[in-house]
């Protein structure tokens, strides 16, 4: 790095700034026509400390270090002018003396703190740097949004091909519900059709041979006969005892009150049907199949023996622990049912099934006369059966 060199101290005059040429111990050797205006020195003043307004160990201190440093060294001084003290940003080099045997020099020049030039110019940055910023938060608020809005879109295609899925997913469980119902009940008319016949072909065969027979041989076919005829009522219950389509796709309370309508359709009767409580989400298929069939087989009776009835009603009630169903009617009431039974059961389920009903689910059946007139059916099951031992399958 080269230093600094002035041909002669009218050299100084083409600096527009005030400068000085000095030396280290801070007598002014020379000084330009900015700096007589500004700092106005007197013939007498020799000496930078003369105008020096702040402390002068900093100026000398400066002066020292601008000697031996080949950098330019920029130091905050104070020098007293027209105006009084102003405050300047000294920018020190030293000067290659033209004759080595003489002292090195200063060249010190001064810009004011506040120079209009450097305000304006800091004006000037301050818009450029604010302006910059301006935009870069413009564009950031613009990604900003654009990602929003992609979020938004995404959010919306996931919400649809959530609800296209779930929409899909209930579709498919009905559809595996009816698969499933119309399978039970093709199921249960094999069995009937087929089974049941050919079981009752055997049986009166067997019933002739053990007419036929004599001794252990007669004895022995009738226990076979007997065990025959068990068989087939176990078929028979199996056929009937299936859950009913009409629980598995309205639930138990709906199912009832359907069935309800549907057996007072013809007007005879007047239909009061209540459900108190709450119903699970999900109950036993044994409890719904039993509880509706028991139902089913209450209304029947009221429409066949309930004379003189108007009006029927019906109460499904749930508890944490229970259900409970109540069928009454206001007719003449019900006497003891003497229903016919052949070797696989009847038709319908009768007062005893619904009794065998009840007990494989571990809950009770009451049949007794309405309090006024008529017949009142109370079924009670719990909501976790635990079915008795003997039970019908």
């Amino acid at each position: 790095m080269m230093h600094l060199q002035l041909r002669t101290e009218l050299d100084l005059e083409t600096f527009l700034e005030p400068s000085f040429v000095a030396c280290s111990d801070g007598s002014i050797h020379a000084w330009n026509r900015a700096a007589c205006q500004v700092l106005s020195p007197q013939a007498s003043i020799s000496s930078l400390f003369d105008i020096c307004s702040s402390r002068a160990e900093v100026l000398r201190a400066y002066l020292i270090r601008c000697s031996g440093s080949r950098q330019p060294l920029i130091e905050k001084v104070s020098f007293e002018g027209q105006g009084g003290a102003v405050d300047y940003r000294c920018f020190g080099s030293a000067l290659i003396p033209r004759r080595r045997s003489r002292p090195a020099h200063l060249l010190l020049r001064l810009f004011p703190m506040r120079d209009a030039r450097f305000a304006a110019r800091a004006e000037c940055m301050k818009r450029s740097r604010a302006e910059r910023h301006y935009r870069l938060a413009m564009e950031q608020s613009n990604e900003l949004r654009s990602d929003r809005l992609r979020l938004v879109e995404q959010y919306c295609f996931v919400a649809e091909a959530l609800r296209i899925a779930e929409a899909q997913k209930h579709a498919l469980q009905d559809e595996i519900k009816h698969i499933r119902a119309d399978e039970r009940e093709r199921i249960a008319q094999d069995l009937h059709d087929h089974a049941g016949q050919e079981m009752a072909l055997v049986l009166v065969e067997l019933r002739r041979m053990r007419d036929a027979a004599r001794g252990p041989a007669r004895s022995r076919l009738d226990e076979l006969a007997v065990h025959v005829s068990e068989v087939g009522r176990k078929i028979h219950h199996a056929v009937v005892g299936g859950r009913p389509r009409i629980v598995e796709e309205l639930g138990l309370s709906r199912a009832i009150e359907i069935t309800a309508v549907w057996f007072t359709t013809d007007g005879r009767l007047d239909l009061s049907f209540k459900k108190k409580g709450t119903e699970p989400a999900s109950l036993s298929v044994a409890l719904e199949s039993n509880l509706y069939r028991v139902a089913q087989e209450a209304l029947t009776n009221a429409l066949k023996h309930a004379l003189g009835a108007q009006k029927i009603d019906i109460v499904l009630d749930f508890n944490c622990s229970s259900v409970s169903l109540t069928i009454a009617d206001d007719g003449i009431g019900l006497s003891t049912e003497t229903q016919p039974q052949g070797e696989f059961g009847s038709s319908g389920i009768g007062l005893r099934g619904m009794q065998q009903r009840m007990n494989s689910i571990g809950g009770t059946l009451q049949i007794g006369p309405r309090f006024g007139k008529g017949t009142i059916v109370t079924a009670v099951a719990p909501l976790k059966p635990e079915p008795q031992q003997g039970a019908p399958p």
